[in-house]
């Protein structure tokens, strides 16, 4: 079933285009993956599809009542953003019931190998900061999930 439609996406910065006339379809199920040179608009176009950035022409639909969550390349948090907050927000942000937001933070930060939920997310090395951006998208039970260099700063048990 699908649920993401892209037609003839198009994007420039300056004279060059970035991309032009980018078509496809995500359907239920898919994992898709972009590969391609630094610099050739992979991160562009998912800031697109996220809903983050406006195509030059084309256009981006999605299935009505799609859940997507969009994990940047560099996962940066504000000062004072705890562990605890963070996954707070995301899950006040998806429509979990609050009697919920125990045991489901609880959970995913488990399974992420996080012990302290009081920790503020900005004393965290690169690595742990992408591991709580991505249980930040995770609790929030999307049906598109963009990924933007998942592995970046993670290691080995960390991927």
């Amino acid at each position: 079933m699908l649920i993401l439609n892209a037609q003839k996406i198009t994007k420039a910065f300056g004279v060059a285009p970035l991309f032009r006339d980018i078509s496809f379809t995500v359907d239920e199920g898919d994992r898709i993956g972009l590969i391609g040179p630094n610099g050739s608009g992979k991160s562009t176009l998912l800031k697109i599809l996220a809903g983050q950035l406006d195509t030059d022409s084309g256009e981006v639909a999605a299935r009505k009542l799609t859940r997507l969550s969009y994990v940047e390349q560099d996962s940066n948090f504000a000062a004072g953003e705890t562990v605890r907050s963070i996954i707070q927000t995301a899950l006040k942000r998806a429509g979990v019931p609050e009697t919920e937001w125990e045991a489901r933070l609880r959970e995913m930060l488990g399974r992420a190998g996080f012990a302290d939920f009081d920790t503020e997310a900005v004393t965290f090395s690169g690595g742990w900061r992408k591991r709580l951006a991505i249980v930040e998208a995770l609790v929030q039970k999307p049906d598109v999930l963009l990924l933007d260099e998942p592995t970046n700063h993670l290691d080995l048990a960390g991927i």
